[in-house]
């Protein structure tokens, strides 16, 4: 009985089959096919096999092999980690930039006034501002106001310019590496610090504008009255956030271990670049 029916299945997979197309005008056989259950799966089979050998040919003979996990080289790792960086630097900075028009928008309007009578709090609070970059830990706040106790009766670092009723603090401790070189350029001056030097800024006013690069590190940007606007760029973390108000010496921000980094420091007026040995006193 099992050798009838094992008989029977190999009858069944060897007999043929006929697939006819018919015109449905006439009724006239156009196409047809004759093929046993056996040789369809043989068939099958074998295009299977021939798909599946030219897929692996396309794969390792063309610039597709580089998706393959195993063969990922370290140059194209390096390349797709960087441009992931360089995505969230834009997307950070497309938000700052926000940021940025809505001080501006605000400052336009007259909704921020800058006069010396609202320099008295820490902070403006604008709800379409971000949360701050970095928040000052107790032991951060300790130190930076004994920084500011220590510098606010420093004589050294400010100066009263003669075109100006403004008394600005030097933005950092350290000695001026590279000078004021508009020519070439250098529209500022690079100062060398010693590592975790705090940054201050060099008078009261408004924070237009920081953000992290990779190129500068992190930079605030600050306005200040009679169209001053100072530029503090290469510091390791920022305290403040665009739309903050700081006052004259308050620490803004921080340089890194890095004894390397300098701080880049620019002074500008009216949209002129100055130079700031003419307005601050580095001795």
């Amino acid at each position: 009985m099992k050798s009838a029916s094992r008989l029977s299945f190999f009858q069944k997979i060897k007999m043929k089959y006929k697939i006819s197309v018919l015109n449905e005008n006439t009724l006239e056989e156009v196409f047809h096919l004759r093929m046993s259950a056996q040789r369809f799966f043989f068939t099958f089979l074998l295009i299977l096999l021939i798909v599946l050998i030219l897929f692996s040919t396309l794969i390792l003979t063309t610039p597709l092999r580089q998706l393959l996990p195993d063969n990922i080289s370290s140059d194209f790792r390096k390349e797709a980690v960087r441009h992931a960086l360089v995505i969230d630097s834009l997307t950070e900075e497309v938000t700052v930039r926000q940021a940025y028009i809505n001080t501006l928008r605000d400052l336009v309007a007259g909704n921020i006034a800058i006069t010396d009578s609202i320099f008295y709090s820490d902070s403006i609070i604008v709800k379409e501002h971000d949360e701050p970059l970095l928040d000052k830990s107790q032991i951060e706040k300790e130190f930076c106001e004994e920084f500011e106790d220590e510098e606010r009766y420093n004589i050294s670092a400010t100066t009263n310019n003669p075109n100006n009723n403004l008394v600005f603090f030097k933005p950092t401790i350290g000695e001026i590496d590279k000078p004021f070189d508009p020519v070439n350029g250098h529209l500022g001056i690079d100062i060398t610090t010693k590592p975790s030097t705090p940054i201050v800024s060099i008078y009261q006013g408004i924070v237009l504008y920081s953000a992290y690069t990779l190129d500068e590190d992190y930079f605030i940007q600050v306005i200040h009255p009679q169209g001053f606007i100072s530029v503090y760029k290469g510091a390791a973390n920022v305290f403040k956030k665009s739309g903050d108000i700081v006052q004259s010496g308050e620490v803004i921000a921080i340089m890194g271990e890095d004894s390397s980094k300098s701080l880049h420091f620019e002074l500008w007026r009216d949209s002129q670049a100055q130079n700031p040995l003419n307005y601050i006193v580095f001795e």
